[in-house]
Parts: structure tokens; C-alpha cells; sequence
């Protein structure tokens, strides 16, 4: 089931990447894809530090008691593991490039997610 598998990555991320216990995360994708991740993350004591997202009409709200950024002001947060949590076709390879190109490394200081 989805929910199952979403908590198996869950697990696997915190298990992977300790430091989130401390951190937090950046969740790119404040859409139902977002959404339930960082419900599932919170679960498990995880902080949402922001969400980032594209869509102008999100971007100065707050999703599960965390802000939702533009890309550019998420960028600058350095310290909180990055996730991209996008359903849409193509999008994660533009997270990819986006956050690579502003010195993010997969699997490092990002990990897609969806």
C-alpha cells in the first residue's frame, strides 16, 4: 500500500541520514506528494524546516506548521537535508538540476523521494 511504503522510506531516510534528527528537512513540493511525506516524517519526530515550491499561490502560506518558501530563499537553507517530494513528470529532474547546480549533492545534501 502507498502508506506502507511511504513509512519504508521513512524509515530508511532517518536510518541513512541521522543528522535529520537534528536538522530537519526541506521538503521541495508542498502538493499532496509533500504533503504526505512530511506527515509521515513527523511521525517519526522528523521537524519540517520549510517547504520549497514553484507555485506562487503557495508561497507565504504554512503547511503543518511550516513556512512555504520560494526556491531561491530555500536554497539558502544549508544545513537541513533537502527532499524532493514532486509527483509531477519531469519535475525531479529539474529539482536535480536546480539543486546541483546551487552546490546540493544527491544522495548527500538532497535525496528525491517521489
Amino acid at each position: 500500500a502507498p502508506e506502507a511504503f511511504r513509512r519504508c522510506k521513512v524509515h530508511h531516510l532517518v536510518r541513512a541520514y541521522p543528522r535529520i534528527a537534528r536538522t530537519g528537512v526541506v521538503i521541495w513540493g508542498a502538493g499532496p506528494v509533500g504533503k504526505r511525506l512530511s506527515r509521515t516524517l513527523e511521525a517519526v519526530g522528523v521537524r519540517r524546516v520549510a517547504f520549497a515550491e514553484v507555485d506562487a499561490r503557495k508561497i507565504g502560506q504554512e503547511i503543518h506548521g511550516a513556512p512555504v518558501l520560494d526556491t531561491a530563499r530555500a536554497l539558502t537553507l544549508r544545513e537541513p537535508l533537502h527532499l524532493a517530494a514532486v509527483g509531477q513528470p519531469g519535475a525531479r529532474d529539474r529539482l536535480r538540476i536546480m539543486l546541483a547546480g546551487a552546490g546540493f549533492e544527491e544522495m548527500k545534501s538532497f535525496v528525491c523521494t517521489a
